[in-house]
């Protein structure tokens, strides 16, 4: 059986490289590759250079000699021609697509790509997405006709999907309720991590006045409030990452002088070895959708802090598999790092790192997946 997987508008092999995703996202597919639940798997990407960068991983023994990239094409210039692309994407992969048995989108941006192949090739869809488009632009406050735009996307998509796979339940609720799914035609399948990459390493010295934050420095990880708080703590913040907004949280950092250091992007497998160094993970986001770094950080036995919602809530419970704060303000932020670590950790490592083994695992979502492709009519 094979498997065509449309990426997220303008996303490209190689940006999973630069933002240190690749060896994280490419997993689940090597392993349905491994396990011969599926024959080949197409990425239909938006890097015009994209082909010649899988070949040079492959020939470096980074990604599975069956996983074909199908780069855009050259004539395609900058985000018009993206957008122009995604159209017309169906057409110019159409022999791939023709061998394909299944479709599946990787975001809902991009989403109608996958459904025009599903209308040229007649091939059963799944429409997969990490978080809900509507509901994060609704977060930040997008214009109206920015959200009802989106909403129709995803109207189209569902409508057009043999099945949906979301992270949560909570989105699961949500697109059955606006866009009259059926519950049987929705899966949750929650984000994964590697568990046997993500561990605790007894042996590794951990700093005991440090903090770690592993994500993209924008608006909604409520960053500007987590540097407040550590310049009231005294304890150093050490940042992975990169993102629109790090020069101004470096100049707030400056004149806060509060300790912290920005560390940039890492490679996903190197991020286990990082983790272990630290006692204490933190995420402040407004809003999340299924956060991997989390899930990684609480699998490494770090005490993970985060805030009290959505997304996060999810994952950490209060008191047993780690800390959140009443609020988003720097001083809950401060309040709960203090609880954190003032407090023995010990139980609440160790439930963390069950949860997230036994919820989490890569094998986990392997099983997941390889159920919703047998369960498809092809």
């Amino acid at each position: 059986m094979q498997l065509a997987l449309f990426f997220t508008r303008g996303v490209s092999l190689k940006l999973w490289l630069e933002a240190g995703l690749f060896d994280r996202e490419k997993q689940l597919y090597e392993q349905l590759l491994h396990k011969e639940y599926l024959k080949k798997v197409y990425w239909l990407t938006y890097g015009k250079d994209d082909a010649a960068t899988a070949d040079e991983l492959k020939a470096a023994g980074r990604l599975h000699p069956d996983i074909v990239v199908l780069a855009m094409p050259r004539f395609c210039p900058g985000w018009w021609g993206g957008l122009f692309y995604s159209f017309l994407m169906p057409l110019f992969c159409r022999r791939w697509l023709k061998s394909a048995d299944i479709f599946k989108t990787n975001q809902m941006d991009g989403s109608w790509a996958a459904v025009l192949a599903k209308w040229l090739y007649r091939k059963p869809l799944v429409v997969r997405t990490g978080y809900t488009w509507s509901l994060l632009r609704k977060k930040h406050g997008a214009a109206e006709y920015k959200q009802k735009l989106i909403g129709l996307i995803e109207r189209f998509a569902y409508k057009n999907a043999a099945v949906a796979v979301v992270t949560s339940e909570t989105q699961a609720q949500y697109i059955s309720e606006r866009y009259s799914i059926s519950e049987k035609d929705i899966k949750v399948v929650p984000n994964y991590i590697n568990t046997q990459l993500f561990t605790p390493q007894k042996t590794v010295e951990k700093y005991s006045d440090r903090l770690i934050f592993v994500g993209r420095l924008n608006e909604e990880k409520n960053l500007f409030n987590l540097i407040e708080a550590v310049a009231q703590t005294g304890m150093i913040l050490d940042i992975y990452g990169r993102g629109s907004i790090r020069d101004k949280l470096e100049a707030l950092a400056k004149k806060l002088k509060a300790k912290v250091n920005f560390m940039g992007v890492v490679p996903n497998n190197e991020l286990p070895g990082i983790l272990n160094r630290y006692r204490y993970y933190i995420l402040p986001s407004f809003y999340e959708g299924m956060p991997k770094t989390l899930l990684e950080a609480m699998a490494c036995g770090l005490v993970c802090i985060g805030t009290d919602v959505e997304g996060i809530n999810n994952i950490i419970e209060n008191g047993v598999t780690g800390y959140l704060a009443k609020g988003t303000q720097a001083h809950a932020l401060v309040e709960t790092m203090q609880r954190a670590t003032q407090s023995s950790n010990d139980s609440i490592t160790a439930e963390g790192l069950r949860r997230a083994r036994n919820s989490f695992s890569l094998e986990t979502a392997v099983e997941q997946e390889k159920e919703i492709i047998a369960n498809l009519k092809i």
